[in-house]
């Protein structure tokens, strides 16, 4: 017996998705929510998506979707409206979480901004974590200790290894200025942050 003859070789053919409805849509949205949440703008790419797999599947054309726009805009707008959706709130979560971690602020900005986050909320997301400086001086610490650089770095290859260790700060999203404070940080000072 060869492969050609199994079963192993030939995937099962995929069934099209039934064809969508308001219902549906509603049901796909309420899955997302319950099991991802997230900004207002995945759902929405989410819902999109969905509407446009179904109308390939069944031949329509692009200028059919443009319809369901609607119930998009009205689905995403009930889920805000009763808190299941907040942009905010996911803006000040991921912020937290990104600048625990050390993510630089301006780095920490842009990720915001490519999940579809408004800048008033990006802005507000970045204020709510204290005094700028501050913030970026503990991402930048933060980064630091998790990676070994700088002063977290065995004293014998310090000296050597300084411009790459503020160059990773650097790449990271952090002033110079920064980088290099933390890089040539003595390592007894430590225990003062």
């Amino acid at each position: 017996m060869s492969y050609a003859d199994d079963d192993f070789g030939s995937p099962k053919p995929k069934r099209p998705p039934p064809p969508m409805t308001r219902t549906r849509l509603r049901q796909i949205a309420e899955d997302y929510v319950s099991r991802f949440g997230g900004p207002s703008s995945n759902l929405r790419r989410v819902l999109k998506r969905h509407i446009d797999k179904a109308a390939r599947a069944h031949g329509e054309e692009p200028d059919v979707t443009h319809g369901w726009q609607r119930d998009v805009d009205a689905i995403v707008a009930e889920f805000c409206q009763a808190g299941a959706l907040d942009d905010a709130r996911y803006a000040q979560n991921v912020a937290l979480s990104l600048a625990q971690r050390g993510v630089a602020p301006r780095a920490v900005a842009f990720r915001l901004r490519q999940k579809g986050i408004t800048d008033v909320d990006t802005r507000q997301a970045l204020a709510d974590l204290g005094e700028p400086r501050q913030v970026e001086w503990q991402a930048a610490l933060q980064l630091a200790r998790r990676r070994r650089l700088g002063p977290f770095r065995p004293p014998a290859d310090r000296k050597e290894r300084r411009l790459k260790d503020a160059g990773v700060l650097a790449r990271a999203g952090f002033p110079p200025s920064v980088a290099f404070k933390i890089v040539d940080l003595d390592p007894d000072a430590l225990e003062l942050f």
